[in-house]
């Protein structure tokens, strides 16, 4: 019996759209193929070698980010990795972009940004972890820094106070001495809270050191700069005696080459932001995603990706302060309307 030639065409254009709506839902398929956790480290290493890469999305900074992605190389050779260094805004944009067509590039991402991260874990875009680290088998503390919907903590960035030791060769102790009357008229560096995030470091100042702090601060005078770069370079010239917004992590390098700065953590936690990482469902490495997040939180990972800033491990050399004691911000305080009612206040208050 002859086939007929319209059936097989029929039949060929089927099996083509078929092929097609298979290969734009790949990254649905990314959950079926992924190692799981009974399996162990070994099966997990076997099955990221024969992924052979990995894409990372990733808001840290850049130099440690650089720097955990070659340990990870030479830790598991056979598995490549290419990072993609962004701000939470635009990587988030691309995130959701291939989580929408089904085109998945980025394997991890890592964002700061828990008001974006909070609705995908919801959505459940996210892979459940499976690195020992990452499920109770480790020193990596999962009841805490593991959250509903598969999201995990990995570090923390954090901001606090420091000092020109020329020009305040007592240094300080607590935010509290900033308003001490020799550092007014000029002496000391604010930053204007152009962004939400911004916003709520004076909100913890507020609920940490009094309602009336920031007021108190305003009446020192202080020199007002955008962001926490500038603060530190001012600092480091001599142009301020103290600063309010210093990162170590940009300042540490310069202290170490002999600049006259110094900072230190507040004793009762820090201001910041935590970064959480996720396995993306869209990825088409999976079990190197997996891998990857894995080594983020071990001892060797925390220490390459945290200098100058916070861990999720205690005791890691050149690190500063561990996640629990930094601040999580509550995205529902921050609303357009209240950020814009706050940012008035404060301009009234310093300009």
């Amino acid at each position: 019996m002859r086939s007929d030639p319209r059936r097989r065409g029929a039949l060929l254009i089927l099996l083509s759209i078929t092929s097609l709506l298979l290969t734009a839902c790949g990254g649905d398929n990314a959950e079926t193929k992924v190692v799981p956790a009974s399996a162990g480290l070994d099966e997990l290493v076997a099955a990221a070698k024969k992924e052979g890469q990995i894409t990372v999305y990733s808001a840290q900074d850049l130099t440690a980010l650089n720097n955990l992605a070659k340990a990870f190389e030479a830790k598991y050779p056979g598995i490549d990795v290419k990072t993609v260094r962004g701000v939470d805004g635009d990587l988030g944009v691309k995130v959701e972009t291939e989580f929408n067509t089904g085109k998945g590039i980025a394997d991890t991402y890592v964002s700061a940004s828990l008001s974006w991260v909070k609705p995908q874990a919801e959505a459940g875009r996210f892979l459940a972890p499976t690195g020992p680290e990452l499920t109770g088998n480790g020193t990596y503390d999962t009841k805490q820094y593991v959250h509903k919907g598969n999201y995990f903590e990995t570090n923390s960035a954090v901001l606090t106070f420091g000092w020109n030791t020329k020009l305040q060769p007592k240094g300080l102790t607590d935010y509290p001495d900033l308003l001490d009357p020799s550092l007014a008229g000029g002496k000391i560096g604010v930053v204007e809270p152009t962004a939400p995030s911004l916003v709520d470091f004076y909100l913890w100042l507020e609920e940490t050191y009094g309602a009336d702090f920031v007021k108190k601060l305003a009446a020192q005078k202080p020199r007002i700069y955008p962001s926490s770069l500038p603060m530190g370079e001012a600092l480091q010239s001599g142009e301020i005696a103290a600063g309010s917004f210093i990162a170590p992590i940009a300042l540490e390098p310069a202290k170490k080459k002999g600049a006259p700065v110094d900072y230190r953590m507040p004793p009762d936690g820090a201001w910041g932001a935590r970064y959480y990482g996720m396995v993306l469902k869209s990825g088409p490495h999976p079990n190197a995603g997996q891998l990857f997040a894995n080594f983020m939180v071990t001892a060797e990972g925390q220490e390459l990706i945290t200098p100058s800033a916070g861990s999720v491990l205690p005791k890691v050399p050149g690190t500063v302060i561990t996640n629990d004691k930094v601040r999580v911000q509550d995205p529902a305080k921050l609303t357009p309307d209240a950020v814009a009612a706050y940012q008035k206040k404060w301009k009234s208050l310093f300009q």
